[in-house]
């Protein structure tokens, strides 16, 4: 099978990016010929891989959250039209948002689209953390983004969610059904098997999401009643790294917080094994790929609901699941955990268990590339 694997950017260890990397390594594995496309790539973050071709379509300065971006997009779009006649393959899969905005009638050439995050359409979630002004600008050009964006639908011969979470919301959107798959843990993650726990809470991600600036806010609280803790924030960038540590500076409890910053996957395998509990506060999650590599490396989790992670953890056995934005709660179940200590490893051990049998990268992206398969014959067979 000759594949296209359409991605936002390969600069960041995100979601998207880690999904789209790891499918081309697995389907170029089988035997495939994949080339993989974005905006632009980093290849210090993303080593060079021989098995498979990488294109970039621009530069830097187009990257979506720029003003150049959205004056001249359609130079991307005609660039990805040109790259996918060129290679003529089998099947393109766009992988979340924005490359639905650059997906175009290709001469029969069955497409999936993968929309792992639909929130920054359709949630004021990700509103909320713009600059004022961009936020103000973003909001008026959402508008006819989204006229746009759903008109491209119309492209896409089949779709792939992430969560039954995620794929009633693409329905109540765009009135079109589709398969969910999970996504799944990389084998990095399962090898760590260590018999004890810190005493740490470990936190993922940059502030888009607010989570970590949560999670401060939560230790201050926390730390009023004791100081036997700590709390651990990893993540791709450090752009808001100067907030959180002034946040922590302020309410004086920057003593009991590590900021890691961009960590290898050999190093987040490790901080997530060796963490008492993984917190995932994010509203409305899609699903959180960052929830099954906790639970892959033996941690239990502790997530906001509603939202995707509440088809990964088992609540009251692999983590807990609480309500959105709530301190109190939060707080009650970290020292359930500092309390107790044995609490994880024991949920931790039911949690690698789950995972092992539902979210193993291999067999996520074996499933996807099935389906890629089933929508190619299924295409072919519409057009006889």
């Amino acid at each position: 099978m000759k594949a296209v694997i359409v991605l936002p950017y390969l600069k960041s260890r995100g979601g998207a990016s880690r999904y789209g990397w790891e499918l081309a390594g697995f389907m170029a594995s089988k035997g495939d010929n994949i080339t993989v496309t974005s905006i632009i790539s980093d290849n210090t973050v993303y080593k060079s891989n021989e098995s498979f071709s990488v294109v970039d379509l621009a530069d830097e300065s187009f990257l979506p959250q720029t003003i150049k971006y959205w004056l001249n997009f359609s130079k991307i779009r005609k660039n990805l039209k040109s790259l996918i006649f060129k290679i003529n393959p089998d099947v393109i899969i766009f992988i979340n948002w924005p490359t639905s905005m650059w997906v175009d009638n290709y001469n029969d050439i069955p497409i999936v689209f993968s929309p792992l995050d639909i929130q920054i359409l359709y949630s004021d979630t990700y509103t909320k953390n713009l600059k004022s002004s961009v936020s103000c600008v973003w909001k008026f050009i959402r508008f006819f983004v989204r006229k746009y964006e759903k008109n491209n639908w119309k492209h896409f011969d089949s779709i792939i969610a992430s969560s039954k979470f995620t794929a009633k919301h693409i329905y109540d959107i765009y009135k079109i059904k589709s398969e969910v798959i999970y996504l799944g843990a990389n084998n990095i993650f399962f090898k760590n098997n260590l018999t004890g726990k810190s005493n740490a809470i470990l936190c993922l991600g940059d502030i888009k999401a607010r989570h970590a600036l949560f999670l401060i806010e939560t230790a201050y609280r926390l730390s009023k009643k004791r100081n036997d803790f700590e709390i651990w924030i990893a993540g791709d960038k450090d752009a808001h790294g100067k907030e959180l540590k002034e946040l922590a500076r302020k309410l004086g409890i920057s003593k009991i917080i590590k900021f890691y910053g961009k960590v290898s996957d050999e190093k987040l395998a490790s901080l997530y094994s060796s963490a008492l509990v993984f917190t995932h506060l994010v509203k409305d999650a899609p699903f959180g790929m960052q929830v099954t590599e906790a639970m892959a490396s033996g941690t239990p989790v502790i997530s906001w609901k509603p939202g995707g992670p509440e088809e990964s953890i088992t609540h009251n056995e692999t983590g807990f699941l609480i309500s959105q934005f709530n301190h109190d709660e939060l707080i009650k179940h970290i020292e359930s955990f500092l309390d107790d200590p044995k609490l994880s490893l024991e949920m931790g051990k039911k949690a690698k268990l789950r995972a092992e049998k539902y979210f193993q990268s291999s067999d996520i992206y074996n499933q996807v590339r099935n389906f890629m398969l089933n929508t190619i014959e299924k295409k072919h067979s519409n057009i006889k």
